[in-house]
């Protein structure tokens, strides 16, 4: 309904999840929710009294977070495994290449505070290579909800239908929320959210982001320039089909709260560089290098990650 949609878009991410594993956790005795941890910010006091059995806490210890969390996949139990977004993607990477790679532990990771979320932490805490690493473990499944009402429909997706998964939880006060309506999440399939067939330029965005796409499309509206605005929510499988349609635009621009290396942007160009004759890219990302510590927005808007940035880049693009 439209206002739960807008009631979760107002709620933290962390406070969504937990609502939602106590939602699945009663109707599906199969649910664990292994934690390090973090485990303890993240709203499960109700799953905790519902299915007290399902929550399982490992500690400071990712590295067995993972491995625990597969062993228990393997044995019929649906897995959910969150913790910081850096910590339960490169921290773990060999543990996820083995299990969730080559054994094909059913585990969906769930990475919080990704992008710049944990500004304020510094480096060590910023997620900005997670979707680099996870998208080239082979049948990897990568989601970014764009809001939380797609956070939920995804959580619920991937709990009755296991598989080796990372959900990228990032969350700015933008006030955008993309999905008040509702949501049927589509694993794999692109949501066009502003058609324009005779549009120059597309914007494709991944992520929390989208919302700062969705205004820069209407920032241009008012010059004259139309575009059209696609949410890609999910990296891998990536709907390749929607890149196709578009592939004949004069500008493809990307947009992400990740490195501009090996993220969103570059799964993209990857697929149209195999298409003759495709529309010029332009990735949108965090610049290549560590930033110093700082407030989310003050970063986000440095790197050009705004409405007003996006709106910037697609006019230079089309000059």
């Amino acid at each position: 309904m439209p206002s739960d949609g807008l009631r979760l878009c107002g709620l933290d991410a962390k406070v969504v999840f937990g609502e939602t594993m106590a939602r699945i956790a009663a109707r599906d005795p199969l649910l664990s929710v292994v934690v390090s941890d973090y485990g303890r910010r993240l709203n499960l006091e109700q799953i905790r009294k519902t299915l007290p059995e399902a929550f399982v806490q490992c500690g400071i210890a990712e590295q067995s977070q993972v491995e625990v969390a597969a062993a228990l996949a393997n044995e019929g139990f649906h897995v959910m495994a969150p913790s910081y977004a850096t910590f339960i993607t490169s921290r773990v990477l060999d543990q996820v290449r083995v299990m969730l790679g080559m054994m094909a532990s059913p585990v969906v990771l769930v990475g919080l505070s990704a992008g710049c979320e944990a500004g304020t932490l510094g480096a060590s805490h910023m997620a900005l290579e997670d979707l680099a690493c996870m998208r080239t473990i082979p049948g990897m499944t990568v989601v970014c909800p764009a809001d939380n009402v797609e956070l939920a429909a995804v959580l619920e997706e991937l709990a009755a239908a296991p598989r080796p998964a990372y959900v990228r939880i990032s969350q700015y006060k933008s006030g955008v929320c993309i999905h008040a309506r509702g949501t049927r999440v589509h694993i794999g399939e692109a949501e066009v959210l502003r058609p324009s067939t005779h549009a120059r330029a597309a914007i494709l965005a991944t992520g929390p982001l989208t919302g700062e796409a969705m205004r820069a499309a209407t920032l241009l509206a008012r010059e004259g320039i139309e575009v059209e605005v696609v949410e890609f929510a999910t990296v891998k499988p990536l709907d390749t089909t929607a890149l196709d349609a578009l592939a004949r635009k004069e500008l493809v621009v990307t947009v992400e709260d990740h490195g501009v290396q090996g993220g969103f942007g570059s799964a993209v160009a990857e697929h149209l560089s195999g298409i003759a004759g495709s529309a010029r890219v332009m990735r949108m990302g965090m610049p290549d290098a560590y930033p110093s510590a700082d407030m989310p927005a003050r970063l986000l808007e440095c790197a050009g990650l705004t409405a007003g940035g996006i709106a910037v880049a697609v006019r230079e693009g089309l000059a």
